[in-house]
Order: structure tokens, then C-alpha cells, then sequence
């Protein structure tokens, strides 16, 4: 008998592979963004870690410009009415960028300023641009916290909440100004006098409240509009805009306000008119108090020893 096992047919497996489809490199572009990225970022923090303040500060006007001296003045109503903060340089011509002066600082950094607001200006740093520079940005702090602190007691107060109007806050190359303005019906003094009326009485004690926390000498004016302001030849709208500014003294002194602080008086009539197109209206009649900057230190010259 043949043998069975050479009469088994032998069968022979093949498995065929499937042919896998071709790997593209997409992955390798979405992993180099991400290291692009990752770089950026921590090369970014070596920089913010490495900038001083003036730097950052320079940086941020260059992208958001904002005047830390100027204002426009505006005839808006409301309690923050004529707050308008141009650019920080003018611009010459259109697309023309606004210029950013940094002054860059000696081995070590600025020395720091232990004093604020007065004290600061009155440092002894060998350096009185840096200690200028500091001391007015502080400032600039301040005069954005007075802002933001007489809004909020006169919207807090039920009996002076109705008087926003009559208060206007702006900034000028001088310093911050408050003034408390005529309404159309709604009059600060009494006609053709300079006695306060109760509630606007109440709302310059407010404004002396917040600015007697900072250090800034006051100037105080009295304005009116170009209507005379008596048949009397001998009392005209320069007495009574000046009484109207020295009454206003007064009453700052008597909420707390220091004499010494006080740097001037002045009655200006109307001859600074807050609508000039319309020098009779009502809210051309106003008191201005201006909360003035700190003078600048000055580099004093060390007396000569040679001898």
C-alpha cells in the first residue's frame, strides 16, 4: 500500500499584508508651531522679567496712548462730563506713530523711593529724572483715584445723586480740575450773589473730603457768564466771580481743606468761557478747583571744595 502520508495533499498558506496608506507630515507641522510657540512665550517672560517699569511703561503708551498731562475739554453732562484723555504726543500727520521716550536706567536700577507724594518729590535721589518720573506717576494714580472716589460718593449720597450733572471732572497740562457748574434751573448761588445753596454746599464738602487726602496745592476760580451781574457800575462780574471763589475757599477750609494749601484765589469773570460759542449760558457760571502737580525736584550743583 502506497503510503497515506505521502498521498495527503500538502497545503501552502499565503497571507497576503494589506499595504498600509502613506503617512503624511502634518503632525510635524502642528508640533514645530508648537514649539514656535512655546518659545515665543518663554522668551516673552525672559523679556518682562529682564524690562524695568519705565520700559513697560513706554511699551504700554506706545500701544494704548494715553496723555498722563492732557485732556479735552467737553460740555457733556455727567459727573466724569469733559473726561477726555488724548494721545500722548500729537500726531504730525496721519499714520505717523506717536513717540515713546524711555530712559534707560544705570547698573542697578532706580533707587528706590521709600516717600510718596510729597516726600517723593522731595527726595534726596542723586537722580532727580528718575525720582520726576516716579513721583508723577503716582501722581497720575492718585488723580485717577480722586476720579473715581468722588463719583462714587455723590452717587452714593440720595441727596446729591441728582446733582451729577453739575459736576465735571477733567485733566489739564496743570493738574486735575474739578468744577461745579450752573445748571439751567438749578443754581449754584443765590442770583447775583456769592452764598452757596445748601446742596451745592453739600457737594463741594464731598469734593474737599477726597482731595484734602493728597498732598497737591489748590487753586480755586470763580467764573461767570458774560450777562452783567448787577445794575451797580461798581460791582461788576470781577467782584463777583472773585467772592464767589473766596466763598468757596471757605467753606473747603471749614471741611478740613489746610490754608497753607490753598495757593491762589482769583475770580476770572467771563473771560473763560466753558461754552465759548455761547458765553451767556448758565453753565459757563462755575468754581473751579484745580488740584495742581507737584513741583519738579531739581539737580542741585554740589559746591565746588578744590581749593
Amino acid at each position: 500500500m502506497p503510503d497515506e502520508d505521502a498521498l495527503k495533499p500538502i497545503i501552502i498558506k499565503k497571507r497576503l499584508k494589506a499595504r498600509h496608506a502613506p503617512h503624511g507630515g502634518a503632525w510635524k507641522v502642528a508640533y514645530a508651531d508648537f514649539v514656535t510657540a512655546m518659545m515665543a512665550f518663554f522668551l516673552l517672560l525672559w523679556l518682562l522679567n529682564a524690562s524695568t517699569d519705565e520700559q513697560k511703561l513706554g511699551i504700554s503708551y506706545y500701544f494704548e496712548p494715553k496723555s498722563l498731562l492732557t485732556g479735552d475739554k467737553s460740555g457733556s453732562s455727567g459727573l466724569l462730563g469733559g473726561l477726555a484723555i488724548g494721545a500722548l504726543g500729537t500726531l504730525k500727520s496721519a499714520g505717523s506713530p506717536p513717540s515713546v521716550t524711555i530712559k534707560i536706567p544705570t547698573a542697578g536700577g532706580p533707587k528706590a523711593l521709600k516717600g510718596k507724594g510729597e516726600a517723593a518729590l522731595t527726595s534726596k535721589d542723586p537722580n532727580p529724572d528718575s525720582t520726576n518720573y516716579e513721583a508723577r506717576k503716582r501722581e497720575e494714580e492718585g488723580f485717577n483715584q480722586a476720579q473715581a472716589d468722588l463719583r462714587l460718593a455723590v452717587e452714593q449720597s440720595d441727596e446729591l445723586k441728582d446733582f451729577q450733572d453739575s459736576l465735571l471732572i477733567d485733566k489739564t497740562p496743570e493738574g486735575l480740575r474739578i468744577q461745579l457748574i450752573d445748571q439751567e434751573k438749578l443754581s449754584m448761588f443765590k442770583p447775583g450773589s456769592a452764598v452757596f445753596n445748601l446742596y451745592f454746599e453739600a457737594l463741594l464738602e464731598i469734593v474737599t473730603r477726597i482731595i484734602r487726602r493728597y498732598p497737591n496745592p489748590v487753586i480755586i476760580s470763580g467764573h461767570t457768564d458774560s450777562e452783567p451781574a448787577s445794575g451797580r457800575s461798581d460791582y461788576t462780574n470781577w467782584e463777583l466771580s472773585s467772592d464767589r471763589a473766596n466763598a468757596a475757599r471757605k467753606i473747603m477750609e471749614g471741611s478740613g481743606l489746610e490754608e497753607k494749601r490753598i495757593k491762589s484765589v482769583v475770580g476770572r469773570a467771563g473771560t473763560e468761557p466753558l461754552y465759548p460759542d455761547n458765553p451767556a449760558s448758565p453753565r459757563n457760571r462755575r468754581v473751579s478747583i484745580l488740584l495742581a502737580h507737584m513741583p519738579p525736584v531739581t539737580a542741585t550743583k554740589k559746591p565746588d571744595r578744590g581749593g
